[in-house]
């Protein structure tokens, strides 16, 4: 998620636990502890950007990360004030900005490996996008209620703290729903077109959780589809894309390959082009929302290549940002 999502996460829960105790204070600790996992991204500059693909949202994302920091923090904290408040609550609040922070990433497409470095599975839900105006807005309107209100009782900045993360919970509840919904439709169609299909994944649009897109796997590429529950369309029109899959085994042979292909989930969209061997991460869907499908930003590789160093992502792409084009994307959420 973006990080101002989740530093107004961080705050809305820490302040839960410690606002009776600190005040305001509580929302400027919070939004900073719940920004903490992103620091993985200073680790940027010691791995090739494709390791780091695999290194950001691991171990600094993980169920224990969340454990121990809130330990130390709450070690600190509650030395700093001179043990004038319960550590436990000092340990609470730490891990509850930090961990939700991982839960609120293993509902995105992108994903998390919450039970790194045991387990380097990417867990991802895929029922909100990392750009959710909706979502972040209930955030903010409680915090900035919170932050900037002089006079309000304790027992209601309580109440207060609790209702936004119940309202924005609801939402997040709300996107399951319409991704349910949307799902139904895609099964119904893809059953009407008589697809013979290997799995599939629905994954959010920018902006809204109203629009859906569909990727499905077969055994020689892809069908793509978009669904939006305001759809004034009687039938789904899925676009065909093939993928070169007997060269995933020439892509595995590296491990810049297979860290890749790790981040793909299963869904790596294999194509040749000029000599090239583009690899595409489809899980987020395409870039455009009319027409054949688009995709930007694929790991680049050569026919003949032999060196693992030369397998790096393609930014020749003048495409930047997650949205091609709004007003396409707005029309096709309205249901055009």
């Amino acid at each position: 998620m973006d990080s101002l999502s989740q530093a107004l996460l961080g705050a809305s829960t820490f302040a839960l636990v410690k606002d009776k105790y600190i005040g305001k204070k509580s929302l400027i600790i919070g939004a900073i502890a719940g920004t903490i996992p992103d620091l993985d991204v200073f680790l940027a500059p010691f791995f090739n950007e494709v390791a780091f693909i695999t290194v950001h949202r691991s171990v600094s994302h993980s169920l224990i990360f969340a454990v121990i920091t809130s330990f130390f923090l709450a070690f600190g904290a509650h030395k700093i004030t001179r043990y004038k408040y319960n550590y436990k609550d000092w340990a609470l609040a730490f891990f509850l900005a930090i961990f939700t922070h991982s839960l609120l990433d293993w509902c995105t497409t992108y994903g998390t490996k919450i039970l790194s470095p045991f387990n380097g599975h990417l867990f991802s839900l895929n029922n909100i996008h990392i750009i959710e105006p909706i979502y972040t807005s209930i955030l903010l309107i409680g915090v900035l209620w919170l932050f900037i209100k002089k006079t309000i009782p304790v027992a209601k900045r309580t109440q207060i703290a609790k209702k936004t993360l119940i309202y924005s919970t609801l939402y997040l509840g709300w996107t399951f729903v319409s991704k349910g919904i949307a799902n139904q439709h895609f099964i119904a169609q893809i059953q009407e077109q008589n697809i013979e299909y290997k799995k599939m994944i629905i994954s959010p649009t920018p902006l809204n959780s109203l629009l859906w897109n569909a990727i499905i796997k077969t055994n020689k590429g892809y069908y793509f589809g978009s669904y939006s529950l305001l759809d004034r369309r009687d039938k789904i029109e899925f676009f065909f894309v093939e993928s070169s899959n007997e060269l995933l085994p020439k892509i595995k042979a590296f491990k810049r390959g297979r860290q890749y292909l790790e981040f793909t989930q299963d869904f790596p969209l294999v194509q040749v082009k000029e000599g090239k061997i583009n690899v595409y991460a489809i899980k987020f869907g395409p870039m455009n929302y009319f027409g054949e499908p688009e995709f930007v930003y694929p790991l680049s590789l050569s026919l003949n290549e032999s060196d693992d160093r030369n397998l790096q992502i393609d930014h020749s792409s003048k495409q930047r940002g997650p949205i091609k084009n709004y007003r396409s994307l707005f029309k096709r959420i309205k249901g055009i």
